[in-house]
């Protein structure tokens, strides 16, 4: 069977201690769930957050010390916001691993951390709880290379990591040998137990993820195909070692390592054996998105995603990683075959796909957040005006976003100003070339506005892109503003999802989205209604919303790639 990895359901964390600024506190409490490695019960620190489980990192490196998914943890002072990850490497021992905390309060906020592993940044959802860095299970699982669980029966959260390679010969055995290779002196050399005869029949793969079908007897002929533990095949030749399994109309020359089999009985002529793993149509089978790779491991380079359903043709298979046929939009694009279900074959007459590869919504995965701030507005461009001319969107858009600014990069968060004057901004166009010079490093931009309709309408709203409408990073970020507003008293309207003749309505959402940039832009209230006014009306209002406006971004990097 393949284990269904849950996403944001486990987390993990390093025992570090720095110092955050504070962003929306999630709920947090100690989880109530058993833990397993590889079958084995294991008593991690553990705590439950917003419903998800969290547990440290380095007690994850320690339980799976002496497993085939080892992997260190190193901390520099000198680099003291850098975690460093290496896989392969054995976790040294520094103390306090599988230690629970003793405090009676618990205090949280979104982790900062910048973590590498095997030098190259990647993205783990995390938290800091209690001093100490929590990240995400499931994140963890596809960077190391093991496999996250959840038995909802025993509610059990299962870490299992792979086998030895299958095709890999037990080299261990030498328990009665000596340094010289003969028999240990006095002890007499056992009968060999005889092997029992190969023989033709029904056979289930007895392997506890995946075994490798090549299209000849060893290990050098290439991949041709993969069979999960518990598949059923018909075997109808042996020739050393590897096993032949019965020519189908699927394909023919398809041997598999025959250790890895265990007979059921002798084939009956009716029953459908399971066909392995082979290229041809397969549909998406994930709750939300897919990743698409770079290469054939889940370090690489993130090239774009697959939505739910979506149908691809994998031409080529190695190691549980689908290759997708190339096409003229994209190559060298791999996804984890554990997530794919074959619908049928594909012939060359169809000729060239549909590209189901989304762009990643982020430019780029660096590991560090980078935020385009933008005071609407500037310059010969007033914006929206109150009745009386004393407020107007030019100068308190600059405002709140001094004030973000700040607040920001007290966090840590690299942060770069459409306008940081007056004088600028009157070019709306502006924002589109400021997106452009920054498009491979900007995770998020974020347009600060403030409205106007009628002096009667009131309240917040937030346009996000239409890609988001039915879920996605802008309207994750919408929906914790406009909650963080709710919190000021402001009375909130919708979030908004407006759609033009060439995507988003909203240029600066538009000019984004060509680039694969979220944004969002954020409405706090109506410049020209008095009532709205006293939002807005001093230096304190203009923080608070600005301090509302952090929390919502440090809460969506605890959410998204970056």
């Amino acid at each position: 069977m393949h284990f269904r990895k849950i996403a944001a359901a486990l987390c993990a964390v390093l025992s570090v201690t720095l110092a955050s600024a504070a962003a929306a506190s999630p709920k947090v409490a100690v989880s109530d769930h058993k833990f397993m490695v590889n079958g084995k019960a294991v008593t991690p620190q553990a705590y439950n957050v917003d419903g998800y489980n969290y547990f440290k990192l380095r007690d994850v490196a320690y339980l799976l010390s002496d497993t085939t998914a080892p992997f260190n943890v190193t901390w520099t002072p000198s680099q003291s916001s850098v975690i460093n990850l290496i896989s392969g490497q054995k976790y040294q021992k520094v103390g306090g691993e599988l230690s629970a905390s003793t405090l009676s309060s618990l205090k949280v906020s979104a982790s900062t951390f910048k973590v590498l592993l095997n030098g190259s940044a990647v993205s783990f959802r995390g938290y800091l709880i209690n001093d100490n860095n929590y990240y995400s299970i499931a994140d963890i699982a596809d960077a190391i290379g093991f496999e996250a669980g959840w038995d909802n029966a025993t509610r059990t959260v299962k870490l299992t990591t792979p086998d030895p390679d299958p095709e890999q010969p037990d080299n261990n055995n030498s328990s009665n040998n000596n340094n010289n290779g003969s028999t240990t002196p006095g002890t007499p050399t056992p009968a060999p137990t005889p092997e029992p005869v190969f023989t033709t029949g029904l056979y289930e793969v007895n392997v506890s993820s995946s075994l490798t079908v090549r299209s000849g007897p060893a290990t050098t002929y290439p991949s041709v195909g993969q069979l999960s533990k518990g598949d059923k095949v018909v075997v109808d030749s042996l020739a050393n070692g590897w096993a032949h399994l019965m020519d189908t109309s699927a394909g023919t020359s398809r041997y598999v390592s025959a250790g890895y089999l265990k007979r059921l009985s002798d084939y009956d002529g009716k029953t459908e054996p399971d066909e392995p793993f082979t290229t041809g149509w397969y549909r998406v089978k994930v709750e939300s998105k897919l990743a698409v790779r770079a290469s054939a491991s889940s370090t690489a380079k993130k090239v774009g995603q697959l939505s739910a359903n979506a149908e691809v043709v994998v031409d080529s298979l190695a190691n549980g990683w689908a290759h997708l046929m190339d096409t003229s939009k994209g190559t060298g694009r791999y996804v984890s075959a554990n997530y794919l279900v074959r619908v049928r074959d594909y012939s060359a007459s169809e000729g060239e796909p549909d590209d189901q590869v989304e762009p990643p919504r982020t430019s780029q995965i660096d590991g560090r957040m980078t935020v385009i701030i933008d005071p609407g507005h500037g310059g010969s461009d007033v914006g929206a005006t109150s009745v009386d001319k004393v407020y107007d969107e030019k100068h308190i858009n600059l405002s709140v976003a001094k004030y973000l600014q700040s607040y920001l990069e007290s966090a840590g968060v690299n942060v770069i100003m459409v306008r940081d004057t007056l004088e600028e901004g009157s070019d709306l166009t502006l924002r589109g070339k400021v997106m452009e010079r920054y498009q491979d490093t900007a995770d998020l931009f974020f347009s600060v506005h403030h409205n106007a309709a009628n002096t009667a309408a009131r309240g917040a709203e937030a346009l996000a892109q239409v890609a988001d409408k039915n879920g996605g990073p802008t309207k994750i970020l919408a929906e914790k503003l406009l909650e963080e507003y709710r919190a000021l008293g402001v009375p909130i309207r919708s979030v908004v999802f407006r759609e033009g003749s060439h995507g988003d309505y909203y240029y600066t959402n538009r000019a984004a989205a060509s680039l694969y940039i979220p944004a969002l832009t954020s409405e706090f209230c109506f410049i020209d209604n008095a009532e709205d006014q006293q939002f807005i009306d001093s230096e304190e209002d203009l923080q608070a919303e600005a301090r509302a406006q952090y929390n919502a971004i440090m809460y969506y990097f605890t959410q998204v790639e970056y």
